[in-house]
């Protein structure tokens, strides 16, 4: 493995001059060096022609911030291959990159640009997240609730729920799994269905599908308003 791994942090309009530079002097040395750039723009073909660094030493990584405390998950993605075996074609450079990742919480090796872009769009949740619970806390508050009890509870209860989500998260069918063990005819499953009837996550697809065209340069991920749509 490399002696020595470089993490590119700067601003996108900062990431090819910076490069240029370094490259122009002659530091970067294929034998030593790893790069992985958490320019969100970044293309990993783009990072090698800059360096001149052998591909499968060059990376592209997005994470949330929560990472800084081991509770987030990498995306990674090597230069991609003819035969979209990137992993395999990399050998034991990439695995040991992943396993320096899974140290601070996990990651997901994402094959090509596509499949980087499409699970980046999760990252964009964490906004909406935070908005329904404001939107809790606030609801709860406008009916007598104190605002630190209400924020208290709002978090404590939002944690709850998403560590029992993550526990067996590998299983695709976890979160169904959690639907499906909500009681008949109960609070949480007439809740859920609410919010389907109210093309909520219809709404939720939309934004999903606006962001991931925002990532892939075809447009600024805006979407018009609902009463926009009227009439």
């Amino acid at each position: 493995a490399p002696d020595a791994i470089v993490f590119l942090c700067v601003l996108p309009q900062q990431a090819e001059e910076m490069l240029g530079e370094l490259k122009k002097g002659g530091v970067w040395n294929g034998e030593e060096h790893t790069l992985i750039s958490l320019v969100s723009t970044s293309k990993v073909e783009e990072l090698i022609q800059l360096t001149g660094l052998p591909s499968h030493n060059v990376y592209k990584m997005i994470c949330l911030p929560s990472i800084a405390k081991r509770e987030g998950c990498a995306l990674l993605q090597p230069a991609s291959t003819n035969g979209g075996g990137a992993i395999t074609n990399n050998g034991n450079a990439i695995m040991d990159v992943k396993s320096l990742l899974d140290a601070l919480g996990g990651c997901v090796i994402c094959k090509d640009d596509e499949s980087m872009n499409t699970l980046m769009v999760t990252t964009a949740m964490m906004g909406p997240l935070y908005g329904v619970m404001r939107n809790n806390r606030e609801w709860l508050v406008k009916r007598g609730i104190s605002p630190q009890d209400a924020s208290y509870f709002v978090g404590r209860s939002y944690l709850s729920m998403v560590q029992d989500a993550e526990r067996q998260c590998e299983q695709p069918q976890r979160f169904d799994d959690l639907i499906e063990e909500q009681t008949p005819g109960g609070l949480n499953e007439q809740a859920l269905g609410n919010l389907d009837k109210q093309n909520v996550f219809d709404s939720y697809d939309k934004a999903m599908d606006a962001v991931l065209s925002r990532l892939q340069g075809k447009s600024d991920g805006s979407l018009p308003s609902s009463s926009s749509g009227a009439g």
